[in-house]
């Protein structure tokens, strides 16, 4: 199966990076007779601007359309569901800290936890400023336990 996800893996890329997507995973699920495949998409990280609807629905339409033209699970039934990372994914990279440019997030480090409003990214550490103090902070990426965005609800 893992050579079944890295030949989808290659077949989707293409097609969603010149429409402006990043393909984040794909995962393949095989019990008994049910057999599920779920491609995970975000925006390329030019862009700060949430993964909508229907941008899932634009990925959706390229994922299937791409998926028609090959044979998946040999040819058996299976299930398609095509997601985003979603607003609560850890921060890892530097691709995942500038999709989120400008957002609050709740960072812990090796030696301390905080808020952070996010403006700058660079290659190996994150930049920007304690809502509470005003203080600026730069981080280095391998000091980053756990980040995610701040979910704020209106």
């Amino acid at each position: 199966m893992d050579e079944d996800v890295a030949r989808i893996t290659e077949l989707l890329r293409e097609p969603l990076e010149t429409s402006g997507f990043y393909l984040e995973s794909v995962k393949a699920v095989a019990a008994g007779q049910r057999r599920a495949l779920t491609v995970i998409v975000d925006l390329d990280e030019s862009s700060t601007e949430p993964m909508s609807m229907e941008k899932i629905a634009e990925s959706s339409r390229i994922v299937g359309e791409t998926l028609d033209e090959v044979e998946v699970f040999r040819d058996k039934p299976y299930q398609l569901e095509v997601t985003s990372p979603g607003a609560t994914r850890k921060l890892e990279c530097p691709r995942h800290f500038r999709r989120v440019l400008g957002r609050r997030l709740e960072v812990q480090t090796k030696k301390d936890s905080f808020r952070l409003d996010l403006d700058d990214v660079g290659d190996t550490s994150i930049a920007g400023k304690d809502p509470g103090t005003g203080e600026r902070r730069s981080i280095d990426l391998d000091d980053i336990v756990r980040a995610q965005v701040e979910l704020r609800f209106r």
